[in-house]
C-alpha cells in the first residue's frame, strides 16, 4: 500500500497488493475493508482518504490484524 498525497491534506492510497490478488474471492474481501473505511474508490486500485493521518491509520490497522 502507498500514500499518495493529494491536494488540501487529502492523499490516494494505491492498493498494490489487490493487482496482484489471483482469487476473486480475495480481491472482494480486500475491496470490502477498503471500502468499510469511509475512504471513496477512484478507480481499481486506488481510494482517496480525507487526509493522511487516517491513510495512515487505515494500513497500519489494516497490517495489524490482516498481514502475517
Amino acid at each position: 500500500m502507498k500514500i499518495i498525497p493529494k491536494n488540501k491534506g487529502r492523499c490516494i492510497l494505491e492498493v498494490e497488493e489487490l493487482l496482484e490478488m489471483s482469487a476473486w474471492k480475495d480481491q472482494d474481501e480486500l475491496v470490502k475493508i477498503v471500502n468499510d473505511s469511509g475512504a471513496s474508490r477512484k478507480s481499481y486500485n486506488e481510494w482517496l482518504f480525507p487526509d493522511i493521518q487516517s491513510a495512515e491509520e487505515f494500513v497500519l490497522m489494516y497490517r495489524l490484524k490482516y498481514e502475517d
